[in-house]
């Protein structure tokens, strides 16, 4: 049922050409369904824009703070690359003049054994040419005894 201009809405309340008597816009019968006149709409759209800007700047402010920590995130990882590589430098610093000290002992090793080795020729070549005579040699008997060699002429 159409309601005319000053009549109640089904719900009992008002027409909306008494709450808005300037308005000149079509309002549905039922005011619960009526947009607020035109200057509260502009106003309402006003308001809705003002928050809407005010959430833009904290969004800018919030990437402007993150833009912050981004640079320093980037310093600290620059610090660590760096760090690092000094500390690949050192390792291997240390692994070379680690290798340099066991490459001298084991030159000293190789060095006293061939030292030993050189005494203990020298030994035997020695102990061989100071006593040609005197060694002697037994030749085994059938019988089970020694024999001993003829002696030569020369010799004690």
């Amino acid at each position: 049922v159409p309601l005319s201009p000053g009549s109640l809405c089904p719900h009992g309340l008002p027409s909306p050409q008494r709450l808005y008597p300037r308005c000149s816009h079509s309002i549905p019968p039922c005011p619960h369904t009526v947009p607020p006149c035109p200057q509260a709409g502009l106003a309402r759209c006003q308001r809705e824009a003002e928050e809407v800007v005010e959430l833009m700047r904290q969004n800018v402010a919030r990437a402007l703070e993150r833009e912050g920590h981004l640079e320093q995130l980037q310093s600290r990882a620059q610090d660590l690359r760096q760090a690092s590589e000094a500390f690949t430098r050192i390792t291997q610093t240390m692994m070379w003049r680690q290798r340099r000290r066991h490459r001298q002992w084991h030159l000293v090793a190789l060095g006293l054994l061939l030292l030993l080795f050189i005494l203990g020729l020298a030994l035997v070549l020695a102990l061989a040419w100071s006593s040609p005579g005197t060694v002697a040699s037994t030749v085994p008997t059938p019988q089970g005894g020694t024999k001993h060699p003829p002696r030569t002429a020369g010799t004690p």
